[in-house]
């Protein structure tokens, strides 16, 4: 016969595994424990800076300044000379993002849903590998590319096309487009894959089906579905773009100036840390309302497509 174990063993037991389940549950404060990392990192190497920045760009910081508090900095800003610099800014970020999403997105659609499974790894990483490449070098293989003897114009002279070097493919805002859209081309790819990757194959199968061409296709059904892609790819890519100085100051020549190449001679050329402090928020703000924009649309457009 045989007999269970008495009461009082079982309630032991019991009572043993709840405690051992209660000691292995993280208590409250373990959240706050795993982000104090990230976010002290973030403190002192990105907040701090700005706040320093915000600081001086309302104090008389230059080789002759005394460090008083003062709104000149930012009326030096909105100077003629330094927004027409800012507009060309903006013109140029803003026709390279275009760009940019122009190539990604058909080529992180034939990487998601065509070249197979086969390819799909080795493509990426070739992407990433186009990256590792030093930036300097980058652009100053372009430079053998667009240059008067560099390697479009020769050979658009051996095929006869034109008969004299082309001055506007160098030291142009076309040139500088042209770089800024092959530099970040792999971190606009990547997050539009990665979004184009949730979405089921059928979906796209049953949008042919009823006949829709590329376009409705795109229109109706991929770019709604990728808009957390699309909204990713502008903050990860269009910041740094608007504020990168090395494509501008090697390849851009006067005419392809950014905001970015005035405020690095304001620093470290002239001395003038408040101009160029105050200058950095302008060209922050900038930056702002473009991601503030295409947040809106990616909205809207998911908003779309859960109804």
């Amino acid at each position: 016969m045989v007999t269970s174990p008495p009461r009082d063993a079982e309630r032991q037991v019991a009572l043993e595994t709840t405690y051992a389940g209660r000691r292995r549950r993280p208590g409250r404060w373990a959240p706050w424990v795993y982000l104090s990392a990230p976010v002290t990192i973030l403190l002192v190497f990105f907040a701090g800076p700005l706040g320093i920045l915000a600081v001086y760009s309302f104090q008389e910081r230059s080789r002759t300044g005394d460090g008083s508090w003062t709104l000149a900095n930012y009326a030096a800003a909105l100077q003629p000379r330094y927004l027409e610099t800012a507009a060309n800014t903006v013109v140029i970020a803003v026709v390279s993002m275009v760009l940019l999403l122009a190539i990604a997105y058909p080529l992180a659609y034939l990487i998601a849903f065509r070249v197979g499974a086969r390819w799909e790894v080795p493509l990426l990483l070739a992407l990433a590998l186009s990256d590792e490449l030093n930036p300097l070098i980058r652009i100053y293989a372009w430079r053998t590319v667009l240059g008067r003897n560099g390697l479009v114009n020769t050979a658009l002279e051996a095929l006869g096309v034109i008969d004299a070097p082309l001055d506007w493919l160098i030291f142009t805002k076309f040139s500088v487009v042209v770089v800024l859209t092959a530099s970040w081309l792999p971190y606009a790819v990547i997050p539009l894959y990665a979004a184009m990757k949730t979405i089921d194959p059928r979906v796209l199968e049953a949008a042919r089906d009823l006949g829709a061409g590329w376009w409705v296709t795109f229109r109706k059904v991929v770019f709604p579905l990728t808009a957390a892609g699309f909204l990713a790819t502008i903050v990860i890519v269009f910041i740094p773009l608007i504020s990168d100085f090395a494509a501008p100051a090697l390849v851009g020549g006067t005419s392809g100036r950014m905001l970015a190449s005035v405020i690095e001679d304001l620093f470290l050329g002239r001395g003038q840390w408040g101009v160029g402090s105050a200058l950095t928020f302008v060209l922050l703000a900038a930056s702002g309302v473009v991601v503030w924009l295409s947040y809106r649309i990616a909205d809207m457009n998911s908003l779309d497509t859960s109804r």
